[in-house]
């Protein structure tokens, strides 16, 4: 009996590295593609892929493999939206191709979602990101100098803003009828949503001149001042809503979503203390932004218009 329980646990010995190393490997296989609750995420294909080449700059013509890593960030994404009822977003691209390259973008005519692998990623936040875009337009200025920066509540990851982002370009372009060659060309909808913010008179331009003001700034203290106006009174989700119309749309989009249905706040910190508790609070052309995408979202043939022409 005693020799039988020894053969049994030198097999056991022999047999414990396979069986972890087995498991190990197993984990860390990068896949072609996946599927998680009906959403297809697949890596880049250069011989499947064929990105619409204005869209696709800078992207990198190389086979990407998905990593356990991203397939568990993507499925916390999936995971989050679907907690609040919001999975309907992730059906309204053809797919998700994971890329490469210097951005993620919406290729709008081919209605599917590149997302740059280097942002897949959950410990980067919405206010880290909004911090690092406002440093791009603040040149004059050094934020960690100046003990500036943004805390979101509750903290929710900037690839979650990716995904939302890039699928409210999908939404303005088959149902706005926004172009997706950069020419803006009006009509009776979207006129609607751009006339809050830019001006017709004046070649669509920012009514608020956010990049500009942002570009004079060269003190903390200045840079209180303009977020507390920018708190205030914009009519923007962000500075960056201001670089185009399309954008402007994107983030709203974003903004609807995060502060309905995650009750999102973006609070402003200087010099160790709170400066502004809600950077995005409901201004009067926030309200019809707002409005205007609920009524979108909410229209009875908003998934007919989408599926149109697929």
């Amino acid at each position: 009996m005693k020799r039988i329980t020894r053969v049994v646990m030198l097999a056991v010995i022999l047999l414990l590295p396979v069986i972890l190393f087995g498991c190990h490997k197993e984990e860390e296989t990068e896949v072609a593609a996946f599927t998680y609750r009906g959403i297809l995420f697949e890596g880049f294909n250069p011989e499947k892929h064929k990105p619409t080449p204005e869209l696709a700059r800078g992207v990198e013509m190389e086979r990407v493999m998905i990593t356990p890593a991203e397939m568990k960030a993507l499925m916390g994404i999936v995971d989050m939206l679907e907690k609040k009822d919001l999975l309907y977003l992730m059906e309204i691209p053809v797919r998700f191709v994971l890329v490469s390259g210097p951005y993620s973008f919406a290729d709008k005519p081919q209605m599917t979602v590149y997302i740059d692998r280097e942002k897949i990623k959950m410990d980067y936040s919405v206010a880290d990101d909004w911090q690092y875009k406002l440093s791009k337009f603040t040149p004059g200025l050094d934020l960690s100098e100046e003990r500036v920066y943004f805390q979101g509540l509750p903290k929710l990851p900037n690839l979650l803003r990716i995904i939302i982002h890039e699928v409210g370009h999908l939404v303005e372009y088959k149902v706005l009828g926004f172009s997706w060659q950069g020419q803006f060309i009006a009509n009776n909808l979207n006129r609607d949503f751009v006339a809050i913010s830019w001006d017709e008179w004046n070649n669509w331009r920012d009514r608020e001149k956010i990049l500009s003001r942002l570009q004079a700034i060269k003190k903390g203290e200045e840079l209180a001042e303009f977020l507390t106006w920018f708190s205030q009174n914009s009519s923007f989700f962000s500075v960056y809503s201001s670089t185009g119309m399309t954008e402007d749309f994107a983030e709203s989009f974003v903004f609807y979503y995060l502060r309905n249905h995650f009750d999102y706040t973006l609070q402003f910190f200087y010099g160790g203390h709170l400066r502004l508790a809600d950077l995005t609070a409901p201004t009067k052309g926030r309200k019809k932004k707002i409005a205007f995408i609920d009524g979108v979202m909410q229209d009875p043939e908003f998934f007919d218009l989408i599926k149109k022409g697929r």
